[in-house]
């Protein structure tokens, strides 16, 4: 049964956002890219195909009417939402162990707490997890419920290196300006970032193109700084370095492989979905979250939910239950471009 005597289901769900907020702080995530957006519901609406060049204006005489225009084609998309969520036990031992077999309503909030912390990172790296598909493939991939979402990316923009990156001699930066070219060919204006992990930009400081050359004729590996100093004098964005892993059925996975780079559109804040045309992550309302005895205002709805439940019966133990429905989704699917480059 639903158990408010420590803290209430409204007061956990503002605890769990706060947590979740600080986590991805701490980690650095995708969102930055593909910023969180909520929604009273269990479908993200969203348009596509309403990036790049727009068609001039027509000069016109004084007097004259001006022309009508016309915009790109564009697309309206309804997506299903699934749901989510990790439920973590605090268990009879743990109650009875925080103070000798006598728990305070501070030891056992305390407790309560560490559980929720646990959940909101599970959930927090399952999003994150699925942001990391959605922008090296271009499809929402989720194999537990047989998902495959495509949002449409050109062929083109999914690619392999010609030369790896590994290899002496390769021509990594001629690479990264034919893909800048071409994704300013398809979307009519730059990339703003390059998105890579350390391991990628290890290798690119290891070629020849961008060591330093001594005063006495020998040289030495690039620093990351050099790198990025040579990629900017060529007109091209700054790298972002991005390693983060998770944990799936205890196996440590990477959100990106790191043989992968990424041409993205500058990053903006992880709440910010209204400044890129990229895409966003979107957030819908449980059914759990209307449910009158959680006490959640309409208002904050959407997104994550906690609260606690407690056996009445012996052994008394105490869960943490979260719920969620979030989908990361590419509105515009070619302002990404995703490379294999090792």
């Amino acid at each position: 049964m639903l158990w408010t005597d420590i803290i209430d289901p409204a007061t956990l769900t503002g605890y769990a956002r706060a947590a979740l907020a600080d986590y991805e702080a701490r980690r650095g995530t995708l969102a930055r890219w593909l910023p969180n957006r909520e929604v009273a519901d269990i479908v993200a609406r969203f348009i596509v195909g309403d990036n790049g060049l727009v068609n001039v204006a027509k000069f016109r005489a004084y007097d004259a009417e001006p022309e009508i225009g016309k915009r790109r084609p564009r697309k309206r998309v309804t997506l299903e939402l699934p749901a989510l969520g990790q439920d973590i036990p605090v268990s009879e031992y743990e109650q009875l162990r925080a103070r000798g077999g006598s728990v305070s309503d501070a030891e056992a909030l305390a407790a309560i707490q560490s559980a929720t912390d646990a959940v909101v990172r599970s959930v927090a790296d399952s999003i994150e997890r699925l942001r990391g598909v959605v922008l090296y493939t271009g499809k929402a991939t989720i194999a537990e419920i047989g998902a495959d979402d495509d949002f449409g990316r050109a062929a083109g923009h999914t690619v392999t290196a010609p030369a790896a990156w590994s290899v002496a001699g390769t021509d990594a930066l001629g690479q990264l300006t034919g893909w800048t070219d071409t994704y300013v060919d398809t979307n009519g204006e730059m990339p703003g970032a390059i998105v890579m992990s350390t391991r990628a930009a290890r290798s690119l400081a290891k070629l020849d193109q961008f060591k330093t050359q001594l005063l006495n004729g020998a040289s030495r590996p690039a620093t990351l700084e050099d790198v990025n100093n040579t990629i900017t004098a060529a007109g091209l964005p700054e790298i972002v370095l991005y390693d983060r892993r998770v944990s799936v059925d205890d196996v440590t996975t990477k959100v990106i492989p790191d043989d992968r780079v990424l041409l993205l559109p500058a990053p903006v804040e992880t709440d910010d979905f209204m400044g890129t045309q990229l895409g966003a992550t979107f957030w819908g309302r449980t059914l759990t979250s209307t449910d009158s005895d959680w006490g959640i205002e309409s208002a904050e709805q959407p997104g994550l939910v906690a609260g606690v439940y407690r056996n009445p019966k012996p052994p008394m133990g105490i869960e943490v239950i979260s719920d969620a429905i979030g989908l990361p989704v590419l509105a515009n699917a070619n302002l990404s471009f995703a490379a294999d480059v090792l």
